[in-house]
């Protein structure tokens, strides 16, 4: 065999090798964790929650660790509540330099929820302004690794005083379950907004890129809606899949899952 020969077979191997790696890359699981803004010494609430619901996957332990900035942090805490509470109240461990939480069974978990846990920070009152303390996990398992799970990291920032919370009785900032879900030909989506403000509505793809901007900019309060027509930015119609749908206001993040069949 020629060196020629030789060298072609080699860049076909790693060709074959590189797209082997690539599908064991894909995820059973996504989780996408929000941006938040807050002020040194408040308190902010990081939802943890699932794409898929892990009924029928068989799972009998979980654990995860997320690192956190001890001159951010003051404190943490796991909140009771998720299905990390499946087999009774699961070990944890936070500081304001990590959460920690396991928990394990023998009855393998049927959920209800997509919520896997929500995490609970107080931020120092010396945190330095300006900081982006970034959200991740430094590991997370579902029985050791099956089903496997891929990450959208999210930060948070910490600024000088926000706006003034909306008065009483005024509207909240939610973002209602896409319409219809599945979704075969697109789907409406809506939400409510407490004030006005700067607005980023977004449709994600499974491992977080952002394939269709639905609207970036100022709206009013109260309550807005779109026709997503299933399409990406480029007017092409979109494979049928899991999907998120992410909304940005005031430094909060809201997100819905959204399956779209063909």
């Amino acid at each position: 065999m020629t060196g020629a020969c030789r060298r072609c077979l080699a860049w076909i191997l790693v060709a074959v090798l590189s797209l082997a790696a690539a599908a064991a890359r894909a995820a059973d699981l996504q989780i996408v964790l929000p941006s938040v803004t807050a002020t040194p010494g408040s308190n902010v609430t990081i939802p943890i929650d699932v794409s898929v619901n892990p009924t029928g996957m068989g799972i009998v332990s979980l654990d995860f660790r997320m690192p956190l900035n001890p001159s951010v942090v003051q404190s943490s805490a796991s909140l009771p509540e998720g299905f990390s509470q499946y087999w009774g109240p699961p070990f944890a461990n936070a500081t304001s330099s990590f959460v920690a939480v396991a928990a394990a069974g023998t009855t393998p978990l049927v959920a209800s929820t997509t919520r896997l846990n929500t995490v609970q920070l107080t931020l120092s009152s010396s945190a330095p302004l300006g900081t982006d303390m970034p959200l991740t996990f430094s590991s997370i398992h579902f029985n050791d690794g099956s089903p496997s799970v891929a990450v959208t990291a999210g930060v948070v920032h910490v600024r000088g005083a926000l706006a003034a919370p909306p008065p009483a009785g005024a509207a909240a900032l939610a973002l209602a379950a896409p319409a219809p879900d599945p979704a075969p030909h697109g789907a409406r989506i809506a939400c409510t907004l407490p004030a006005p403000g700067t607005v980023r509505l977004a449709i994600l793809a499974l491992d977080g890129a952002r394939v269709r901007t639905l609207a970036a900019g100022p709206l009013d309060a109260g309550p807005h809606a779109w026709r997503w027509d299933g399409r990406d930015a480029a007017g092409r119609e979109l494979p049928a899949g899991l999907y998120f749908v992410r909304l940005d206001w005031g430094g909060r993040t809201l997100v819905r899952r959204l399956a779209v069949v063909r």
